[in-house]
């Protein structure tokens, strides 16, 4: 019994000592048999260019060379506009990145123009300024913890412009003694890189200072990037019409017009009232 004694305390401090080795023991050994994850930035692009906004897409590329699993990456992000700061972000992700996989992380940004021009009055009328993103990948390892890289892209992006529009011009398609048709042309140069809607044409055609035929013109269809369209439209002019509402014009052989056409750019963020023209001429009133 007192041999039995005498053991029990160096036992004792025998497993206290083999449980303080094994966890550094095991720690060693999962270092040893650890790799550090490649990440890397595989591109930033640009897409989904509108008159609203633009999207920065970027991606990341993440290795994992182990033999097991690991947390998917957070991803912090910040956008800066002329090196101001402007909008940031976090993207999170609870899947995990299989063993000796290698996964491309994407990070969409999305710019909205308004925000833009309203962070920056000066960029009004612009066609592009520069930007910068910044990446933060942390991803929490076994042993190590978290384990963050950063990077950075900087380049251009388009902004919105303005659409060119010239003055009307009327051509007279039909004269008989019933009715007169003109033709009026209005063209409308988009110089985006993206498509932009077709501006809302409202028109006054007036006769002998008299309002006679109003109207407007609106297209579904939008501007094409880059190119110039024409927006056409008629002005039908029947003369028992006009006799019945100006009688003093059934003596006259020909009336002084004036076409008024004004056009609603659409663009709200660039702070443009509505474009107005003045188109003189004459209507034949054929007997």
């Amino acid at each position: 019994m007192r041999n039995k004694t005498k053991k029990m305390p160096v036992i004792f401090l025998a497993l206290i000592v083999l449980f303080a080795i094994l966890p550094f023991t095991t720690c060693q050994s999962l270092m040893a048999g650890f790799q550090e994850p490649v990440v890397s930035l595989h591109s930033v692009d640009l897409g989904n260019i509108s008159l609203n906004g633009v999207q920065l897409l970027c991606k990341l590329q993440v290795e994992n060379p182990n033999s097991f699993n690991i947390p998917f990456p957070e991803t912090n992000w910040s956008v800066f506009i002329n090196n101001n700061s402007f909008v940031s972000g976090t993207v999170k992700n609870n899947q995990r990145i299989t063993a000796r996989d290698t996964v491309l992380v994407e990070v969409p940004v999305n710019l909205e123009y308004l925000g833009i021009f309203n962070s920056f009055g000066s960029l009004l009328g612009n066609q592009q300024t520069g930007y910068k993103v910044a990446l933060g990948v942390k991803i929490p390892l076994p042993i190590l913890g978290d384990k963050i890289w950063n990077f950075e892209h900087q380049g251009n992006i388009p902004l919105p412009q303005l659409p060119r529009i010239s003055a009307p011009t009327m051509r007279m398609e039909n004269a008989n003694v019933t009715r007169a048709i003109v033709n009026v042309t209005v063209n409308v140069q988009n110089p985006n890189p993206f498509e932009i809607p077709t501006p809302a044409i409202t028109y006054d055609y007036q006769l002998n200072r008299n309002s006679f035929i109003k109207g407007n013109v609106e297209s579904e269809k939008p501007l094409a990037a880059s190119s110039s369209t024409p927006v056409n439209f008629q002005l039908v002019v029947t003369y028992a019409d006009l006799f019945r509402s100006f009688t003093a014009m059934r003596n006259l052989f020909e009336v002084p017009s004036l076409l008024i056409v004004t056009c609603d750019l659409g663009m709200p963020m660039l702070r443009r009232d509505p474009l107005r023209f003045e188109v003189g001429g004459t209507l034949p009133i054929l007997r």
